[in-house]
């Protein structure tokens, strides 16, 4: 949702300036006993993976998407309020190798085609999945194992089609009292083979910003039914555009449509990559001798209006572009462009029980500068420890498609002690995972860094990180009390694998659409004595693993593995300081250990294991919008040496959504310590959280 919601911002901006499927259905009657609708659904069922299209061994077409945000004509008249076109080349190849080429995109008023893929990945290509994603949400398919146990399908109508076929017309909707995320609508299923010919779905519960529905047509080419259609309609009632007085909420409607499809077409295996949506580098130059090739239909005079009238308003000032790149940089990257430069927001405040309140200032160059060249300086002042951090950085973009940066910086600022970060934490500052770093602070270390790193992609699944550098630590017991300063010179190797990562390209760069494999890290250090003062002569590892598994009537459950190796010659400070998070009435930060305090343990070898599981609310199903309570259960263990050879266990849990809101959630748990290292008095062992989920 979130190129949606950046979309949502850009047309506020402006608002300053400025084949049906239909089917007549008979009456029913059922009488008691089985129901009728059941062995129509276990059918489909049993059909499913032969009628998906990725069953077959590959496929080629082409789509054409067009995306209209409207509101009342008595509101525009004459006009949309945006129109956005695409057409595009699929391919697919057995078993799972999917791209998309972006040909041609259009957007009345802007060039800027980071927004193509957004009619697309509104809803599933395919409803033969256990899950259906709808505007970024995933949810339960009635068409799915077990579902009847947990869907209330109705038979409405039979047809007979020709010969021993029928249409079947089928409706469905969560049993009462369900608290899964399901869908409500309509099926139409042909007994040719058990097949989908037409979906009709929304979510039972809508969303509090947006209400969504979607619609896919299916037809037989040659032997196999294949989506043909797609159509969703997506009404924001808290986005409206006012005029002369009257005012009206945006409704963007959606259509996609498949042609000239190819059914199991020879495609060589390099036309794949881990680029699984391609923009072409005149996609969004296209004439309109191309676009009237292409279009399925011509366009409606409001249409046509609508890219006169945004092409009038914004000729020779590209401002549409200009608000489109400012509301994605403040979104996906917390920053403000400023002419050549962006000024940092996310990095201009941050509060620490142990340094205190932080104000400064963070600014980088941005491509009005250079393509190539990013500078970035940053300087700001912690109240409690009454000194200043700053520093800055500069790097060469090599090539962005490879996420390819060499470099050099210099800091002075605070770390932790034994710190067993690196993997990545700090790219959300919103996001609960990231709290043990942004939070919660283990003994702090202030001096300074300089050094020269390196970064890119390597091969198809992993990232490189290679840094070398010296550094001068002070180590602080408080605020106030310094040692002695330590000189370190290390050089780092950081490798990132994640198996079948997916990537959007743009000119701009490449985009993670994620993966549904496990995240592993792997990092080695070594130290150099007397290279460049180093003091010390030693090696670090550090691996890490984590992986989410849904459930589809139960929620989510989520596993982290940590291990770390710290080898002889290591000083007792450069070893594991294991992340402690402990307040007698304190913040939940996953990841972490809620009853340890900060410090308590140092390793120089260790693993631990974090479990949860979130129910997602599937326990519980309150009307209210305002009270959406989420169990979360959490295990925490842990095995170290020298100091915790004995194993570590805590057990807790969390309700979510105890005060819910469009924004932010929040609700209260509670931790327990046991076990080896429990503490005498047994009120020392239990651990009281808050939670704090933002929804952005």
């Amino acid at each position: 949702m979130k190129p949606l919601l950046t979309f949502l911002l850009c047309l506020l901006t402006l608002s300053l300036f400025s084949q049906e499927l239909t089917v007549q259905l008979n009456e029913v009657t059922v009488v008691a006993g089985e129901n009728p609708a059941h062995r129509i659904i276990d059918s489909v069922l049993v059909h499913r993976k032969q009628n998906h299209p990725n069953s077959l061994d590959a496929y080629l077409y082409n789509v054409y998407d067009l995306m209209v945000f409207t509101v009342d004509s008595n509101v525009l008249k004459n006009n949309e309020l945006m129109v956005m076109e695409t057409y595009s080349e699929v391919l697919f190849r057995a078993p799972d190798q999917l791209r998309q080429n972006v040909l041609g995109t259009k957007m009345a008023g802007a060039h800027d085609p980071q927004f193509v893929y957004l009619a697309s990945k509104m809803q599933s290509t395919s409803f033969y999945d256990d899950y259906v994603d709808i505007a970024g949400t995933s949810y339960v398919n009635p068409i799915s194992h077990n579902s009847k146990y947990h869907y209330s399908f109705s038979l409405d109508a039979v047809f007979p089609v020709k010969g021993t076929d029928s249409l079947y017309m089928i409706t469905f909707h969560p049993m009462p009292g369900s608290a899964f995320n399901g869908l409500k609508g309509s099926l139409a299923i042909r007994s040719d083979n058990w097949a989908l010919l037409h979906v009709m779905a929304e979510p039972d519960k809508q969303a509090s910003l947006y209400n969504i529905s979607i619609q896919q047509l299916y037809e037989k080419v040659y032997d196999h039914w294949f989506p043909s259609q797609f159509e969703f309609k997506l009404e924001l009632p808290q986005v409206a555009v006012e005029k002369s007085g009257l005012a009206s909420p945006v409704t963007a409607i959606g259509k996609s449509y498949i042609t000239n499809v190819l059914l199991n077409p020879n495609i060589d295996r390099n036309e794949f990559s881990e680029v699984e949506l391609l923009i072409t580098e005149d996609a969004a130059y296209q004439d309109e001798a191309f676009w009237n090739r292409h279009r399925i239909d011509s366009l409606s005079p409001r249409v046509k209006n609508t890219y006169h009238f945004m092409d009038s308003i914004t000729q020779g000032t590209n401002i549409f572009d200009w608000a489109l790149g400012l509301t994605t940089k403040m979104i996906d990257e917390t920053a403000l462009p400023i002419g050549p430069v962006d000024l940092n927001f996310g990095s201009m405040f941050r509060l620490s029980g142990y340094r205190g309140f932080f104000a400064g200032l963070n600014l980088t160059t941005n491509d009005r500068l250079s393509r190539h060249l990013r500078l970035n300086a940053f300087g700001g002042y912690w109240t409690k420890l009454k000194d200043f951090d700053y520093g800055g950085e500069a790097k060469w973009l090599i090539n962005r498609q490879r996420q390819m940066e060499l470099g050099v910086r210099y800091n002075h600022r605070s770390s932790a002690i034994g710190e067993f970060g690196g993997f990545g934490e700090g790219s959300n500052l919103l996001s609960e995972n990231e709290y043990r770093y942004t939070f919660y602070e283990n003994v702090m270390t202030r001096g300074n860094t300089a050094e020269a790193f390196f970064k890119t992609r390597l091969l198809r699944h992993f990232k490189a990180f290679v840094k070398f550098g010296t550094y001068w630590k002070n180590y602080h017991l408080s605020p106030y009390d310094t040692l002695p300063t330590t000189r370190l010179t290390n050089a780092e190797l950081r490798l990132r694998f994640a198996y079948k990562e997916k990537f959007v390209s743009t000119s701009k760069g490449i985009q993670s659409q994620g993966t549904d494999y496990p995240i592993v890290w792997l990092i080695y250090q070594h130290s150099f004595k007397d290279v460049w003062g180093g003091e010390y002569d030693f090696d670090r590892l550090k691996f890490q693993v984590e992986k989410d598994f849904q459930w589809r009537y139960r929620g989510k459950s989520s596993v982290l593995l940590q291990a770390g190796y710290a080898s002889t010659g290591c000083p007792v400070q450069e070893t594991f300081n294991l992340m402690g998070s402990y307040e007698k009435f304190g913040l939940y930060s996953p990841g972490s250990f809620g009853t340890m305090r900060e410090s308590e343990f140092f390793c120089n070898r260790f693993v631990a294991l974090f479990l949860s599981h979130d129910f997602q609310g599937t326990l519980w199903n309150p009307k209210t919008t305002w009270f959406k309570p989420q169990l979360t259960l959490s295990t925490a263990l842990a095995w170290g040496s020298p100091t915790m050879t004995q194993g570590y266990f805590e057990s807790g849990f969390v309700v979510k959504g105890l005060l819910n809101s469009p924004i932010v959630s929040l609700g209260a748990g509670l931790f327990y310590r046991y076990g080896p290292y429990a503490l005498p008095n047994t009120i020392d062992n239990f651990a009281f959280k808050y939670s704090m989920t933002f929804k952005l």
